[in-house]
């Protein structure tokens, strides 16, 4: 007599729910990989979105900057050897970047806070306008503090007010450009921030020899020979402009060429946990690994009082 057979064998029963195990952990994985990638991807356009933002402001600032002949200085840049000049909007950590002067204009380092750029801007309004790195929080004692770059204003009455020198006291009061009414913080994250500044000059083809279009020689950060400065001295190494001719030191830029340095926001939760216990043996490791180097080139327009 013949028996019927109704179900699995044990064995048949195995092999089946092994292969459904190995099939979901295959999308388990697939999901797990999606979901990184998507994050990373997110993260990827939200910084190139920021950067691109900051970096319209910025242009917008130098192709209206106001400037004239005369002895006031109405441009300036400073290389920040520490975190003095930010003040009160610097909030120090149980370690930060490693000591030194954060110098290296070859691999786009312009300091240790970055450079101090600041300038007489007419759009919308007549406004002196300062822009620098800092170490604080978004929102007043809320989170923790990230790395941004800030841009100071000063009213139209105060930029009056206090004249056009950018080296008079009221404009060099702890980071302040007369000590703004109102702050923007243009991107979050930003860990170096700098300018190369030139002039125009077809008298050869690249007189400066950096990676700059032909025609433009090199007037900041600038050694005698208008070859990139590779060290720092701490004043004498600022770029002052009064002038549209003469001295290099003191001329103003035809073209202004903006770095900045947006991390990730795994790089930055990284740096802040390094940072936060008092590690920075990896700080410049984990800025390499976890950021973007943007950059744009901007033709100075303004001329006024010539």
């Amino acid at each position: 007599m013949n028996s019927r057979r109704n179900g699995f064998t044990l064995i048949e029963l195995i092999v089946a729910l092994g292969i459904t195990a190995v099939i979901g952990y295959f999308f388990v994985s697939i999901g797990r990989d999606f979901v990184a990638v998507w994050d990373n991807v997110g993260d990827s356009v939200a910084r190139e979105t920021e950067a691109r933002a900051a970096l319209d402001v910025i242009a917008r600032d130098f192709e209206s900057a106001f400037l004239r002949e005369g002895t006031d200085v109405m441009f300036a840049a400073t290389v920040l050897t520490n975190s003095s000049n930010a003040g009160s909007k610097w909030e120090s950590s149980a370690a930060s970047r490693p000591a030194g002067t954060g110098y290296d204009p070859e691999n786009h380092q312009y300091g240790w806070a970055g450079c101090w750029v600041r300038m007489i801007s007419a759009a919308p309004s007549l406004n002196a306008v300062g822009y620098q790195v800092i170490r604080s929080t978004i929102h007043a004692d809320f989170g923790d503090p990230r790395y941004m770059l800030y841009r100071n204003v000063a009213q139209v009455e105060d930029t009056i007010n206090n004249e056009f020198d950018l080296t008079s006291t009221p404009y060099v009061s702890a980071g302040a450009v007369v000590l703004p009414s109102r702050d923007n913080i243009m991107a979050v994250n930003v860990v170096d921030f700098g300018v190369r500044l030139y002039i125009y000059d077809s008298s050869v083809d690249d007189p400066s020899d950096v990676d700059a279009p032909d025609g433009l020689r090199l007037i900041f950060p600038a050694d005698g020979a208008s070859r990139l400065a590779t060290t720092y001295s701490e004043g004498s190494g600022d770029h002052s402009a009064s002038t549209f001719t003469g001295a290099y030191g003191a001329r103003y830029p035809d073209v202004v060429e903006v770095f900045i340095r947006l991390l990730s926001e795994d790089g930055a939760d990284e740096l802040f946990e390094m940072e936060d216990r008092g590690d920075n043996v990896r700080w410049y490791k984990v800025v390499e690994e976890n950021s973007k180097l943007y950059r744009r080139f901007i033709v100075v327009r303004g001329k006024g009082g010539v």
